[in-house]
């Protein structure tokens, strides 16, 4: 019997279509470890943090996608709707972290806190980005230049970001992107 089975095995290429445990470990594996739950399967919008960036999960509020972030906590107030804490769109100096990615069912954003090094495509407010410029989220999460004529002494301004393109115009998504770095020394 088993010269039966080599010999059809030599004679015949059945043998690439066979499986069995010793030669095909990924039809045939047992692997019952502790995997971790947080698990990220994409890359997020194209998104780049190093290997130690701690994503974080946050209940959202409106749609902060691709833009800066600023943690609420809503005070109780009798008889209104009160909202667990939450990001949503902002910026300035209640600036929290980017959000990369958003599930709507869940209504979850995932943030990469602002104390973290990124590097991505977020939205611009307008086309007149170009690369090496200095940039900031405005109240709205959107990133602006910062302006050559501002009160402020211009050294004395903290940007947010540094603009690694020009910016441009998405015609399918209807918003203007650029893309930025985000580096904390």
């Amino acid at each position: 019997m088993k010269n039966y089975f080599n010999n059809k095995l030599t004679n015949f290429p059945i043998k690439g279509l066979m499986k069995n445990p010793s030669s095909y470990r990924a039809t045939f594996s047992n692997n019952t470890d502790f995997r971790d739950k947080h698990l990220h399967f994409s890359n997020s919008g194209g998104t780049e943090t190093s290997r130690n960036t701690q994503l974080e999960n946050h209940p959202m509020k409106g749609y902060p996608y691709k833009r800066g972030v600023k943690r609420v906590v809503n005070p109780f107030v009798q008889g209104q709707p009160h909202f667990e804490p939450h990001v949503e769109a902002g910026g300035g100096d209640d600036l929290y972290g980017i959000c990369i990615d958003v599930d709507d069912f869940t209504r979850t954003a995932t943030v990469v806190p602002i104390t973290e090094n990124f590097k991505g495509r977020l939205l611009a407010k307008n086309t007149r980005i170009k690369s090496g410029d200095k940039l900031l989220f405005s109240k709205r999460g959107i990133l602006k230049k910062i302006k050559k004529n501002n009160t402020h002494d211009k050294k004395n301004i903290t940007y947010n970001a540094i603009a690694l393109s020009n910016s441009f115009f998405d015609e399918e998504q209807k918003h203007c992107f650029v893309e930025v770095e985000v580096q904390i020394c």
